[in-house]
């Protein structure tokens, strides 16, 4: 549990074992997508190391809070499972941003969050928890044993804080893939990165926001704006007045139209990764700043030997993180469960993973409106 009132009115030392080890806090979201992006998508690891840097050491320094980015997870689960191109990536996230960053101008994110319906946003997440599990599920049939010796890790490590398991099997990987032969140490070097620069296309940007950048957007309204803020307030009260909705928004807007043209993938703020670094010691913006240094340090040296390595990553160590992710994804879509609206749920869950993301939040839209007086109808 994290211990609010013994933390608030402290100062700490940007930089300190503590803020190292908070910097790994959000480590064991962040590499599934990684791997899966560079591994499947074929995103350049430059571009993802070198905007994740850059973005957090900014944020860090300028909130001065561990206020870390994280995928944006629709996005990130239709492209690994669909395997989109990079482009079809940069220009998904391209076109979220232009979103973003016109909505934190308007100063009426507040009201917009309140007319989304919840039971759309529970909808996306089970979907997606579908959508990601089946494809963790393909990837971890590729060395069975593998692939349970995985998942173990992840058991075992599962409420052990100070070790993310993500960290674990991101190191077993790269041993198996070293000492199997499947990358040579002479393939392992350094050398400053070759950057993949992108242009965002019109056709990709309309078929991405069709197809995961739309119910992405609503899914980061409800899940992430409300949650996040809340959080903060819960944690940084001293802070409350700098961070709301808008900023945020001005953010996710600012990196996201910015960073695809360095061929990084599609950010978003998230209260999961505050909680994280929170929980792993972080308590200002010396976290973010150490994490970006350390992806900067990544980008700048290892890029290259970053993607051979990722290329060749174990199929079956990957489908279990991808299946962990789903079950944390899933678990979320139950929080605040209801018997009532669980049938809309599941049926537009399982649209999401027979057709695509944005039919079953449609669908779920369409049947929380024709429902809509018996699901708000107070308890008698």
């Amino acid at each position: 549990m994290i211990d609010i009132e013994k933390d608030i009115g402290k100062n700490y030392n940007k930089f300190t074992l503590k803020e190292f080890g908070g910097a790994f806090g959000d480590w064991g979201t962040l590499i599934p997508f990684i791997i899966g992006y560079i591994s499947i998508v074929g995103l350049n690891p430059a571009g993802i190391f070198f905007t994740l840097g850059i973005t957090n050491i900014i944020l860090g320094i300028r909130f001065n809070l561990p206020l870390p980015v994280q995928p944006q997870k629709t996005i990130g689960t239709v492209a690994i499972s669909e395997k989109w191109d990079p482009n079809m990536v940069i220009s998904t996230g391209f076109g979220t941003g232009i979103i973003w960053f016109l909505l934190g101008f308007s100063k009426k994110l507040t009201k917009i969050v309140e007319k989304v319906p919840i039971i759309t946003v529970r909808s996306i997440q089970l979907g997606l928890a579908f959508i990601l599990g089946w494809t963790g599920i393909l990837l971890f049939k590729d060395n069975l044993i593998l692939g349970f010796f995985s998942i173990a890790i992840i058991l075992i490590l599962i409420n052990n804080k100070p070790i993310p398991s993500a960290i674990i099997l991101a190191l077993l990987g790269i041993s198996l893939i070293i000492f199997t032969g499947s990358v040579q140490f002479s393939e392992i070097k350094f050398g400053l990165p070759i950057f993949d620069f992108q242009i965002p296309t019109w056709n990709n940007l309309l078929f991405g926001m069709l197809f995961a950048g739309i119910a992405q957007l609503f899914l980061t309204l409800t899940n992430v704006m409300i949650a996040t803020v809340i959080l903060i307030k819960d944690l940084f009260p001293e802070k409350e007045d700098e961070i709301d909705a808008n900023i945020l928004s001005f953010n996710m807007g600012t990196m996201n139209l910015i960073n695809p043209f360095f061929g990084g993938m599609p950010l978003c703020h998230g209260s999961g990764g505050l909680a994280a670094q929170y929980a792993f010691g972080a308590r200002t913006g010396g976290s973010m700043i150490l994490e970006g240094l350390m992806e900067l340090l990544l980008c700048l040296f290892l890029s290259e030997t970053l993607f051979i390595l990722f290329n060749e990553f174990p199929k079956a160590i990957l489908g279990a993180m991808l299946i962990y992710t789903a079950f944390l994804l899933g678990k979320i879509a139950f929080k605040e469960f209801k018997l009532e609206v669980f049938p809309i749920i599941l049926i537009a869950a399982i649209l999401s993973f027979i057709f695509n993301i944005a039919i079953g939040f449609i669908v779920a839209l369409v049947l929380f409106f024709i429902f809509r007086k018996k699901i708000e109808k107070p308890k008698s």
